[in-house]
């Protein structure tokens, strides 16, 4: 992963503000895959040919698109199961791996509200880890099929 310091290397280093921030905070945004080298205006004109390719190489390959995770609400039974088997959980909730529900304060990739599973926070799911073994605990152990991911 490039440093802010050498894609800074690679932006117009004027603090023109076209985009809303200052070349140093854009650089940060870009290392956080917040924006896009094509978010500069000014590596658009003559003067800075190249440096929108330049500044792609130093980031690498844009992340793949995050699998989807879908929960038909009429299916789902509101049970839980789905909850206390994911992996996330597992790993971050203490209250998980006693087989309950994480805290209300836990960070969580879903939750039961109103009788059924909502998904909060579907970048936590360890299904999006590149290095890990595609889990599929949630879809696998819910009872009526209501969870579906791709």
């Amino acid at each position: 992963m490039a440093s802010v310091e050498e894609l800074r290397e690679f932006l117009p280093r004027t603090d023109c503000r076209r985009c809303g921030l200052t070349c140093t905070e854009f650089a940060a945004s870009l290392g956080r895959g917040e924006l896009t080298p094509e978010d500069c205006p000014v590596l658009h004109e003559p003067d800075f040919a190249g440096y929108i390719e330049a500044l792609h190489e130093l980031l690498g390959p844009a992340p793949a698109a995050a699998p989807a995770m879908h929960i038909e609400v009429e299916k789902c039974n509101g049970c839980g199961i789905c909850v206390t088997m994911c992996e996330y959980h597992l790993g971050n909730c203490d209250e998980a791996r006693l087989g309950r529900g994480p805290r209300p304060a836990d960070k969580v990739v879903f939750k039961v509200v109103n009788g059924a599973v909502v998904v909060l926070h579907q970048e936590l799911c360890t299904r999006l880890v590149q290095a890990a073994e595609k889990c599929n605990k949630c879809a696998d152990h819910c009872p009526t099929g209501a969870i579906t991911l791709t």
